[in-house]
């Protein structure tokens, strides 16, 4: 691993990749970051936030709740987002490939926050910052395509920057992974008729019926 400029876990100046405080913390195996000790249970690897988030918030189906985050924190030179994720490439996918082999299927996405500056028709220097958001996507169908966020993130920042606005990217702030439970459905919809309404003489009548009109309804 290469020394980096701020904690990966907790963003303060360090040449290392975690902190002197963050090291003697504790990792939440659920969200991926190292918090204080008296912030989990005893004899859990979970911390409490977790543990209670879960308990009336469970789904199924769908992406229910954000259960594991990551951050990576840019520095004042930090201002290409094709630098700044390819600088970062090898510890994304790796976060990636462990939230996913920890909960077989995810649904994840992307978020940025950038730090704009332009110059006023009065010499005034102005700046502003902005959050891009790349659309939730799921493993099953959509591997981690690095180059893929890249452009669309690319395709925000210019969305944000054109029609003469004047704005530049000053400094990426940071980019976070984000992810969440996913159960697909693992069957269709379908229903078939109960045999004791499908054998009902009446719904033979409605279906011989139904099919009179569809044939004398069909232009010729």
């Amino acid at each position: 691993m290469f020394p980096t400029d701020r904690c990966r876990n907790g963003g303060v100046p360090t040449h290392e990749i975690l902190c002197n405080s963050c090291r003697n913390h504790r990792r939440c195996t659920r969200r991926y970051r190292y918090l204080p000790t008296h912030l989990f249970p005893i004899d859990s690897d979970v911390c409490s936030a977790c543990q209670n988030r879960d308990v009336n918030n469970v789904g199924r189906y769908c992406l229910d709740r954000v259960i594991g985050d990551r951050t990576w924190y840019g520095t004042t030179s930090d201002i290409d987002v094709s630098n700044f994720v390819q600088h970062h490439d090898y510890d994304i996918t790796t976060t990636f490939e462990s939230a996913r082999n920890e909960n077989t299927i995810i649904k994840y996405f992307f978020e940025m926050e950038a730090e704009f500056h332009r110059t006023a028709q009065d010499g005034d220097v102005q700046h502003t910052t902005a959050r891009f958001y790349v659309p939730p996507m799921t493993s099953d169908v959509n591997e981690l395509d690095l180059q893929d966020i890249i452009t669309q993130l690319l395709g925000k920042i210019d969305g944000f920057s054109s029609k003469n606005s004047g704005w530049n990217v000053s400094q990426i702030k940071y980019i976070r992974l984000c992810w969440g439970c996913y159960r697909p459905l693992v069957a269709g919809s379908f229903i078939p008729t109960p045999t004791f309404i499908a054998t009902k003489r009446s719904l033979q009548i409605f279906n011989v019926l139904t099919m009179i009109i569809t044939v004398f309804s069909t232009p010729y």
